[in-house]
């Protein structure tokens, strides 16, 4: 583990969370917050499982969810272990992922270890491959992804679908793409891009206004069951 936020309000709808920051990612996506988590995991120091899991054990009675975010998440080799240590203490589990990994997911579903999906839509499906990793097959991880979507939709566990409102991925011509991607789906949450800590060595500085965030909501809304602005 990479970090650990022990108290959130926020990550978890409307449960008090503790969260989890796994380290490592395959996707290197420009307007990326957690940069380290993705570029330098090993450069950060390592927080013991063991350690995290043994105080929230102990401070169970305080918290209703744990939130598993990073990076992503579902590369981590050890998190079904982690998950299962969580599960045994009856909390709630939500995961934060980029869809990559749709049978683990699907897999952990089944096995009951997980409550609450968040899974990120970047882009249009044209401009997907400009967050891929250096080396990535574009076809095959966006069968991936596109596998991760249609498992979501079929409502095997509570889910949103949640995009950065990055101005390069989300001109006006990006919308019907990424409105077909999440056609169908029971939330959208837009959230607007912050500049100021970013992955990319070229900051963009651009960001969209309240009007134009409003202007996506309504474009969004008679496609989803909720879109809402974070």
């Amino acid at each position: 583990m990479k970090g650990w936020q022990k108290t959130s309000f926020i990550d978890y709808p409307d449960k008090i969370a503790s969260v989890f920051f796994f380290g490592g990612c395959n996707f290197r996506c420009a307007f990326c917050h957690n940069p380290d988590l993705v570029l330098q995991p090993k450069n950060l120091p390592e927080i013991s499982d063991g350690e995290v899991l043994s105080y929230l054990e102990k401070k169970k009675h305080l918290y209703e969810s744990v939130c598993i975010s990073g990076g992503e998440p579902t590369l981590y080799p050890e998190l079904e272990e982690v998950l299962v240590k969580i599960k045994s203490m009856g909390l709630l589990v939500k995961l934060d992922t980029n869809g990559t990994q749709p049978d683990k997911v699907a897999h952990w579903v089944d096995a009951k270890l997980i409550d609450y999906v968040a899974m990120d839509i970047k882009t249009g499906t044209a401009k997907y491959p400009l967050v891929f990793s250096s080396g990535s097959n574009p076809e095959s991880v966006l069968s991936e992804i596109y596998k991760s979507i249609n498992y979501l939709k079929e409502n095997h566990v509570a889910y949103e679908f949640r995009s950065t409102i990055y101005p390069p991925f989300f001109e006006k011509d990006d919308w019907p793409a990424i409105k077909q991607l999440v056609n169908g789906a029971s939330a959208y949450y837009l959230q607007p891009y912050n500049p100021k800590v970013t992955l990319a060595k070229e900051q963009n500085t651009l960001t969209f206004q309240e009007s134009d965030l409003i202007e996506m909501r309504n474009f969004f809304s008679d496609a989803v069951g909720k879109c809402e602005i974070r």
